[in-house]
C-alpha cells in the first residue's frame, strides 16, 4: 500500500492560521493579500566585518543613474584599499594626483566590492598614452574611467572610441569646452567647481536633462542638499583619513582601560620614564685608538689639482690619433 505525504487543505489552512496568530506573520486585511515587513528584510552583517565607513544619509536624497544594471547614488572617494574594502557606497571614485598606472588599478580592484571608476590621465597623461590606459583599465575590470578637467574634447572622443565602459569627464565650469566634452563621447560628468559647483550643475542640467551628473556632496549637510536640489544623481564623499579613524579608536580604547581601571579601584599606574636615544652619552674612546689631527695640519696636506701626478704616467698605451702616436 503506498504512503502519501500530501496534507489536506484543512491542514495547512490550520497550520497558517497557527502561525498567524501566534505572531510569526502579521496579520493582513484579507486572508490573501502579503504583508511585507514594515522596514523590509533586517539588515545582514557579520560578527566581525561590518562597513564603518558610512556614506550620510542625506546622500541618499540623490535620484541615482544605472550603469550596467546597479543603481548608483554615492561615490566613495578613496585609493586606500582599507577604506574601500569597508565601505557601503555604490560605487568608488579612484582618482589620485599621480601618473595613472595599471598595478594601482589591478590593486583597487583586487578589494572593491563595488564598481570602481579610475583616473587615466587628463592631465599631464594625455593623448594614445591615456587611451591605451582606459583600454587596460577596461580589461581589467573597471566600470568607468575618468579624464581630469585639463582633457581636451579630442582626447575624451580619442578615449571614448576606444573603451566601451563610460568615459567620466570633469568640468570646473559650464562653457562650449564642456559641451563638446560631451558631444565627444563623455557620458558621465563630474563637476568639480568649488563654491560655484551647485551653480554649474543647474546650468548643466538645464541644458542636458537626461544626463548624470556627479559631485562632491560638500564640508556640511546644507552643501549636499543644495547639490542634489541644483540636480546632481550622485555624490562622491571623502571619508575621514585611516590615521584619524585609528587615533580615535585608540582613544575609545584608553577611556574605556581608564574607566575600569576606576572602578576596579584600582591607582593610577606609575609612568615609567624610557630614555630618548638621542640623549644617550656618547662612550669614551680610549687614548690611541683616534689620532685626531689639527686642522692647519691637514689643510697644509691637501693635495690639489696641480700637485696631482697619475701614478700611470709613461705607462699607458700609445694610441693612433689621425696618424700620429700620442704619448702620455
Amino acid at each position: 500500500m503506498e504512503e502519501t505525504n500530501t496534507r489536506s487543505p484543512q491542514a495547512s489552512d490550520q497550520g497558517i492560521s497557527t502561525a498567524i496568530h501566534s505572531g510569526i506573520f502579521e496579520v493582513a486585511d484579507s486572508p490573501n493579500e502579503l504583508v511585507p515587513a514594515a522596514d523590509g528584510p533586517a539588515p545582514i552583517e557579520g560578527r566581525l566585518r561590518k562597513a564603518p565607513l558610512r556614506v550620510p544619509e542625506n546622500y541618499e536624497a540623490c535620484s541615482g543613474f544605472t550603469l550596467f544594471g546597479r543603481r548608483i547614488k554615492t561615490l566613495l572617494y578613496s585609493t586606500d584599499v582599507a577604506a574601500i574594502r569597508n565601505s557601503n557606497a555604490d560605487a568608488i571614485f579612484a582618482v589620485y594626483p599621480f601618473t595613472a598606472q595599471p598595478a594601482i588599478t589591478q590593486a583597487l580592484l583586487t578589494v572593491a566590492e563595488a564598481p570602481l571608476f579610475v583616473g587615466v590621465g587628463g592631465g599631464t597623461t594625455t593623448g594614445r598614452r591615456a587611451a591605451e590606459l582606459a583600454a587596460v583599465s577596461e580589461m581589467q575590470g573597471a566600470a568607468g574611467v575618468v579624464l581630469n578637467s585639463p582633457a581636451t574634447p579630442e582626447m575624451v572622443a580619442q578615449v571614448a572610441s576606444t573603451v566601451d565602459i563610460p568615459v567620466i569627464a570633469t568640468i570646473t565650469r559650464f562653457d562650449n569646452e564642456a559641451v563638446e566634452k560631451i558631444q565627444s563621447g563623455a557620458r558621465i560628468i563630474n563637476v568639480a567647481a568649488g563654491r560655484r559647483t551647485a551653480e554649474v550643475i543647474a546650468e548643466l542640467r538645464a541644458a542636458f536633462p537626461a544626463l548624470p551628473i556627479i559631485a562632491t556632496g560638500g564640508r556640511d549637510d546644507e552643501a549636499a542638499a543644495a547639490t542634489v536640489a541644483a540636480g546632481a544623481n550622485a555624490l562622491i564623499w571623502a571619508p575621514p583619513s585611516v590615521v584619524e579613524l585609528q587615533r580615535d579608536m585608540m582613544v575609545r580604547y584608553r577611556e574605556k582601560a581608564e574607566a575600569a581601571a576606576e572602578a576596579a579601584g584600582e591607582e593610577q599606574p606609575v609612568a615609567t620614564v624610557v630614555p630618548d636615544i638621542t640623549d644617550m652619552p656618547v662612550a669614551d674612546v680610549p687614548n690611541g685608538v683616534v689620532e685626531s689631527v689639527p686642522a692647519d695640519v691637514e689643510a697644509s696636506e691637501q693635495i690639489g689639482e696641480e700637485d696631482f701626478v697619475s701614478p700611470y704616467r709613461g705607462r699607458l698605451p700609445r694610441l693612433p690619433f689621425f696618424g700620429r702616436r700620442i704619448y702620455y
